[in-house]
This record gives C-alpha cells, sequence and structure tokens, in this order.
C-alpha cells in the first residue's frame, strides 16, 4: 500500500451548492425548532434563496482537520495526528480537538481506517471480529492523504485501488465532524449503484441517490409497515458500491467494493448530489473496514471472514413451516396443523407464538387453553415434524411467586438505574425487568431456565426470540396501551438527560415527531439510555456500559447464549430466529423481516430484505408469508405461497384477531397450488442445503440478485423481483394482484424452463413470461449440477 501526500489547488473557497453539508439535519423534524436564527446558531452557513431541492443551511467549507504532524509507521500500518480548525466554531457542544486517523493493512483486500479522540478514551463496539495476522505484505488498495490550501489547509484522505485507482472512499468534499455526541464524515461515491444499509424498509434494491432523504439506523421495535423511512429492528450499516467504468456513462466496471462502520450508536445516513454519502452517528468512534471485493460474492465473503460465517441451520429448519400468534387453544393449533398434513402440505415445524404461555410470561404456558402442549409437541415430534415456541427477554415483576424473576434479582441479572436500582419497563406480561445479556451471570441464568424448560416443562427443538431491540411498550407516555389487559397503567419514563435527549436526536428519534406529537426521544419504546450494562469495570467500579451505547447490541447478546442453551439441552444443532440482528449476528441466528402486512407491495419488498440480508451475513431469512397483518386475498396468499417457497426461511404466520391464513385455510384448488410450490422446494432442499454449507465454510451468499453472476451487465443493477438461489436457479414470481404474466430479464447465458426444459431467448432481453396462477416461473442455468431429492411430507422422511 503506498501513502501519498500532496495539496490540493485550484478549488473555490465557498461550497458548490452539490458540495453542500447539511448542518441541520434534524430540519425536517415537526419539533426540530429549525429556522434561520437557529442554523447561524449553530455557526453554519444560511441560503436564503434555496429553494427545497437545495440545503439551505450547511456547513462552512473550512470546517474539518489540519494535519499535525508526519505520518507515522506502525506495526501495522500508519497513524497520522489531526487538530480540529480552531478558525472555525463547532456546529454541535463538546467538539474533539484532536484526533488519531489510524490505518490498518488488515489483509491484502480489507483496509481498515479509525478516528477517533487522542487524549480521552472512548467507547468502542465490543464484538470480536477475525484478527488480522499483520501488516498485509501486498495490499490491493493505497491510501492517499492530502491537505486543501484554498480551505485553510484542511485535510483529506482517498483509499482506492492500486490497479485502476478507482477511489473507493474520498473525503475531500469536507464535513468531517467529530464531537462527543456528534459524529459526522461525508465521502464522495464513485458511481450512483450503491446497495445495502439496515434495517431500513427500502424502496428498491438499488438506492436513489438524487433523493434528499434521511435514513436512521438503531434498533427499533417498529414494524416494517409503518413507514418507508423508518428504523427497524436491526443495525447494519454497511454498505456496497458496484463501481462504474471511467467514461462516466453509470455502465458497471463490475467491481464492488464494501464499506462497514463498525458502531452500534444510533445512527443515520442520507445521500448527495455528488453523488455523496453522509454518515452521522451519536457515540464512539469512527471505525471503517473498506473490502476490495472485486466480485459482489467476494465483497460479502471477506465481510463475512471478518465479523464470523453465518451458522449452519439443521436441515429440518430449511423445511416449510407454520405459526400464527393467537391460535386461540391447543384444539385450534392440532386441527391446523392436523388440516394441512391431510393437504398434502409438506410441513417440517409447528411454532407456538406468546398465547401458550401463561399470561404471556416466560416459562409458563397456559394450564387452560394449552393443557396438553407438551403431549402434543412429543406426539407430532415422533412423526418427523420439530418445534419452536418464542420467548421475549423481560420478566414480570413479580417478586413472590415467579422464580425467573426471584432469582434474576437475587443473581444480579437485570439492566439498572445509574443509582444501582433495577429498570422497569412495561410489556406484554406487565411490569418487567429487562436481562443484562453482557454479563456472564445472566448468561447462565438464561441458560440454565431454557435448559429446566426443555427437560422438565416443554421439549422443543428450537427457540424464536422476540421484543430484543429491547422493545418495552409506551415508554415516555403516560399509559401503556395494554393497561386494560395487565391492570397496570406504569410505563417508563426517562428523566432528561444528555443521552436521553442529545444535541442531535437522529432520525431514529425525530421521525416520531409527527407521530406521537410531541418530541421523539431515542428512549422510546425502549429502555432509558442513561441504563448500565455490563460487568463491573474495574477503574469504575460500575457497569462498563451505557445503554446509549450498547443498545442496539442487544439482540445480538441475547442470540449467542440462546443458541448455546437449546443446543445444550437438545444435544443436537438447532436454530435460532431473534427479531434484533448487528453486526455478526448471522453466526449464531438468522432472522424474519419484521411485522410486515398483507399486501402486495410488501410483499414486493420482501425480496429486497431478503437479499440485503444476505449481505449482511445472515442468510437464514424469510419475510412472514402472507403478511402477518391485515388478511390477505386468496389469490395475494397463493403467489406469497409461491415466493414464499423459496424463501432461505420459508414460515407462513399471522397476527391475532384476524383469519387463519396457513395453507390449508383455503380452497381446495389455491391448497393444492401452495402444496405444488412447496413439493417444489422440497425437491431442492439439497441444493438449498449446499448453499447454507457453503454461506457457513466460505460466507457465499444463498440468495443474490442477478447482478451478482452479472456483475457488467447494466440491465441487472436494478432488478429485485427477480432473483437467483446461488448461482443456477433463477425465479420471475409474479408479484401483482390479477397479473397472469410477468416480465422477465434473462442475461447472457443458457437458462432452461424448469418445468418443460425449454431454453430461454433471446439473452440480454426483458421478455413476457406466461405465469398462470397455478406455477411460479423457475429457470435452471445450462451446464450447472443441482442436487434434488423426491420431495416427502417433511424432511425427516424425504432425506
Amino acid at each position: 500500500m503506498s501513502v501519498v501526500g500532496n495539496s490540493i489547488r485550484d478549488q473555490r473557497q465557498e461550497a458548490a451548492v452539490t458540495d453542500r453539508i447539511d448542518c441541520y439535519p434534524e430540519a425536517e423534524a415537526k419539533y426540530s425548532n429549525f429556522s434561520k436564527d437557529a442554523c447561524l446558531a449553530h455557526n453554519c452557513l444560511f441560503d436564503d434563496m434555496a429553494d427545497s431541492s437545495v440545503i439551505q443551511c450547511y456547513l462552512r467549507p473550512t470546517y474539518g482537520y489540519l494535519l499535525q504532524q508526519d505520518v507515522q509507521q506502525t506495526a501495522t500500518g500508519i497513524r497520522l495526528r489531526l487538530q480540529r480548525n480552531q478558525a472555525i466554531a463547532s456546529p454541535f457542544p463538546e467538539p474533539i480537538e484532536n484526533i488519531l486517523l489510524d490505518v490498518q493493512y488488515y489483509t491484502n483486500d480489507i483496509v481498515r481506517f479509525k478516528l477517533y479522540d487522542a487524549d480521552n478514551p472512548r467507547y468502542e463496539v465490543p464484538i470480536s471480529l477475525t484478527a488480522s495476522s499483520g501488516r498485509a505484505p501486498s495490499p490491493l488498495y493505497e491510501f492517499i492523504y492530502s491537505t486543501d490550501n484554498t480551505r485553510d489547509n484542511l485535510f483529506s484522505f482517498k483509499i482506492r485501488r492500486r490497479a485502476n485507482l478507482t477511489t473507493l472512499f474520498d473525503t475531500s468534499i469536507g464535513g468531517l465532524v467529530l464531537n462527543n455526541q456528534f459524529l459526522q464524515i461525508v465521502t464522495r461515491i464513485q458511481s450512483p449503484h450503491v446497495y445495502g444499509f439496515g434495517e431500513n424498509n427500502h424502496e428498491t434494491l438499488k438506492h436513489n441517490v438524487t433523493e434528499r432523504k434521511i435514513w436512521g439506523i438503531f434498533a427499533r421495535d417498529q414494524a416494517i409497515n409503518w413507514n418507508m423511512n423508518a428504523n427497524h429492528y436491526g443495525t447494519h450499516p454497511f454498505y456496497l458500491v458496484m463501481e462504474q467504468t471511467s467514461n462516466s456513462t453509470q455502465a458497471p466496471s463490475g467491481q464492488m467494493h464494501g464499506v462497514l462502520l463498525l458502531n452500534s450508536n444510533a445512527m443515520d445516513y442520507s445521500f448527495g448530489p455528488e453523488p455523496s454519502l453522509t454518515i452521522r452517528t451519536i457515540g464512539g468512534i469512527l471505525d471503517f473496514f473498506v473490502f476490495l471485493g472485486p466480485s459482489t460474492e467476494q465483497v460479502v465473503q471477506q465481510y463475512t471472514w471478518l465479523v464470523g460465517r453465518s451458522f449452519l441451520p439443521p436441515y429440518w429448519g430449511l423445511g416449510f413451516q407454520l405459526s400464527r400468534w393467537d391460535y386461540g387453544n391447543l384444539t385450534h393449533m392440532q386441527m391446523v396443523n392436523k388440516r394441512n398434513r391431510d393437504a398434502g402440505i409438506p410441513l417440517d415445524v409447528q411454532y407456538a407464538d406468546i398465547d401458550y404461555m401463561d399470561a404471556e410470561k416466560d416459562f409458563t404456558i397456559d394450564p387452560i387453553n394449552y393443557r396438553g402442549l407438551k403431549e402434543f409437541f412429543s406426539q407430532i415430534r415422533t412423526e418427523g415434524m420439530r418445534t419452536v415456541v418464542i420467548l421475549d427477554p423481560g420478566t414480570i415483576d413479580d417478586q413472590k411467586y415467579y422464580a425467573p424473576t426471584i432469582e434474576g434479582i437475587k443473581e444480579d441479572v437485570f439492566i439498572k438505574w445509574e443509582n444501582g436500582t433495577l429498570m422497569k419497563g412495561t410489556c406484554w406480561p406487565g411490569e418487567l425487568f429487562m436481562p443484562d445479556f453482557f454479563t456472564n451471570r445472566t448468561r447462565s441464568w438464561w441458560s440454565r431456565w431454557i435448559k429446566d424448560f426443555h427437560r422438565i416443562n416443554l421439549t422443543v427443538d428450537g427457540l424464536w426470540i422476540d421484543m430484543n431491540e429491547p422493545a418495552l411498550f409506551n415508554t415516555n407516555d403516560d399509559f401503556a396501551w395494554n393497561w386494560n389487559m395487565t391492570g397496570t397503567n406504569y410505563t417508563l419514563k426517562c428523566p432528561q438527560s444528555k443521552l436521553d435527549d442529545p444535541p442531535y436526536r437522529t432520525k431514529a428519534a425525530f421521525r416520531y415527531d409527527e407521530t406521537m406529537n410531541r418530541t421523539g426521544r431515542l428512549s422510546d419504546r425502549t429502555l432509558c439510555m442513561t441504563a448500565l450494562q455490563g460487568e463491573i469495570d474495574p477503574g469504575t467500579g460500575t457497569p462498563k456500559y451505557r445503554h446509549y451505547d450498547v443498545h442496539s447490541l442487544y439482540g445480538w447478546s441475547q442470540t449467542k447464549p440462546t443458541l448455546d442453551a437449546i443446543q445444550s439441552a437438545t444435544g443436537k444443532r438447532s436454530m435460532v430466529l431473534p427479531r434484533s440482528t448487528f453486526v455478526g449476528s448471522g453466526q449464531w441466528g438468522g432472522h424474519w423481516l419484521g411485522d410486515n402486512e398483507a399486501s402486495w407491495f410488501e410483499m414486493k419488498q420482501s425480496l429486497i430484505g431478503m437479499i440485503e440480508f444476505n449481505w449482511f451475513g445472515i442468510p437464514f431469512n424469510g419475510a412472514d408469508i402472507c403478511g402477518f397483518d391485515k388478511s390477505p386475498t386468496e389469490e395475494m396468499c397463493i403467489r406469497w405461497m409461491q415466493v414464499g417457497a423459496f424463501y432461505p426461511f420459508s414460515r407462513n404466520h399471522n397476527i391475532w384477531k384476524t383469519p387463519d391464513q396457513d395453507p390449508a385455510a383455503w380452497s381446495p384448488s389455491a391448497t393444492a397450488i401452495m402444496a405444488s410450490a412447496l413439493r417444489i422446494r422440497y425437491t431442492l432442499l439439497p441444493y438449498y442445503y449446499t448453499l447454507f454449507y457453503k454461506a457457513h465454510t466460505q460466507g457465499s451468499t444463498v440468495i443474490r440478485p442477478l447482478f451478482h453472476e452479472y456483475p457488467t451487465d447494466k440491465n441487472t443493477l436494478d432488478i429485485f423481483l427477480q432473483f437467483l438461489v446461488g448461482q443456477n436457479i433463477m425465479l420471475a414470481p409474479v408479484t401483482d394482484d390479477g397479473a397472469r404474466q410477468v416480465q422477465a430479464y434473462i442475461p447472457s447465458s443458457d437458462w432452461y424452463d424448469y418445468y418443460t426444459g425449454v431454453r430461454m431467448s433471446p439473452e440480454k432481453q426483458f421478455i413476457t413470461l406466461d405465469a398462470p396462477l397455478n406455477m411460479i416461473p423457475i429457470f435452471l442455468r445450462g451446464g450447472a449440477i443441482i442436487p434434488t431429492q423426491e420431495p416427502a411430507n417433511n424432511t425427516k422422511y424425504s432425506r
């Protein structure tokens, strides 16, 4: 890797309109108090003539950092010392005056750079990464730093490929801000073909970089049907860029790179017209990894090598799975299970949602409505089926009778206030405490309860862990929405503090201004950010972490101990399905794509989420087939079952107080169509399992968009309603009401119709295909070897 220093000349002092960096990103919020005076009070520049397409309040172009000394060589790379340009006042409180930039030549195709406080320690994400073996001997990248003498000698840097000098990260646009609770970096993007970031409900697979929109990232119990611009359950600040050729026609070069910001604080991101990308976070440090690929599969393989390869699900986990919230009672669950099996629906897993519990309390069974559940689960297991039940993290504040809480208090497993008292919120069972999975004692307590429940109460094969953002009801509101169900109107109320009410709230909080008709807060729907977590720090005598820093790691911290416990209980490979995920969560669990609704639009959205989570290293994922909320039409459920039969994780699930939507709930003809799609899935399960094995051992994707295999074909860059299973199976599902044809793109390979064996033509064109209600268009790649099996009622009999 080469390090080059030079001075940029011939640049204007005043920022071009397209180069403006937003200095008041909260302006769109209802309670942001944005005005010209507020902008100027931030020490920003204000454009009285700007229209809605232009940033009106923008950062002074000379704000940033200056190089203080020459580059220092380190054992793993280089170090530069920077100082804030003190001639310009900071737009936010508590600026960090001196920073270090460490550049680590991690591997030949991964470079890491960290920007952090030179004088004071700061929180860093406590997850394990694959360590570098030392300074990379032959890096494929180079790091270039510059000072701009037209802008007070501001420092900037670039990372680019050595082979063709393509720029992968470029901070010359300015906008570097590091304050105690506001850290921002801006990079020019080499092409407009940008993908990734999550967990958001994106409208398209490829980002619209010309759209002025801020996206939040912060784990939140927020259904995906709520708002297209919302942040949801997980945190994945990882994006990919398909590079374009040097002639600037936006033609893809076929080379991809990826970028990870390893930061767990609340953050948001937005694009600019350059195009540029702005990332803001409100804590920790800026810790980036750039993955050089150059193929998309190689980017994902490099990423998962770093953060951890995905777990290998048990074979039965690839079978079709049946669930719903509120069967009402065991009799109805048994009836639904039987009618699907009698109808010839291949079925591997039966779920029990929260209604199986006694008053929504973990490690209990409703003694009236679900009496006999243990025996029923034992019976269907002898018939080749498996069982999964839900667990929530919180335990009810019943310190007289409820043993998990009594023992948990004794063993000191719950999250606390600063004064050492237990922090209490409200959720399904009522008032409750949240376990702190950052401590060994909590992990041991959780494991013991899972194993005892499995041994004594209910034998299950896998666990589904919900509400682990962590989720609470109506924090900061006057009463909980379910007060009449629990008999308590208590809610957690977080005192005003710079953690719950930071100088910049991020989109994750200020997007609530409209719906709540009050100032949105980080702690809405969750714990107070001032909560303490982790083992005791010997230096301070207090727990190591603030919830403000580790909030988005809650689901991550719960997933591994849950998998360890259920595998210890069963003595076999198992599966865990968490709702909230973080970087590296795929090592121990999958993910369902959250509380969607029965709509054609959300059927389409599920394909985006399915692909994105493959990039995030969580290939075992899928949406609730036929929609969780609201009720689908029969045709919608047929089409959704057809596409859902090819999700990596295939489960039909829906909300309480809605009609059954399992395959056998429909007309006999509809049920037969759904069974046919599932039989194709079961035929292909050896192929799926092979793909999961490759994901587990090599980091490959299971589901991928077409451009993975055809990276220089510009037509593939926007396609997401058509997808690949591995390299060799292509699907073009129908996702529109009433459609009996579908538009499909045939890329430049020999593709053959799955049903007829006819070769598809012409190549590299969109064609119209017949797609009657009883079939989903499927294609096989010429020359491929695809392992198959004879389908059966479940995987016990088909293997």
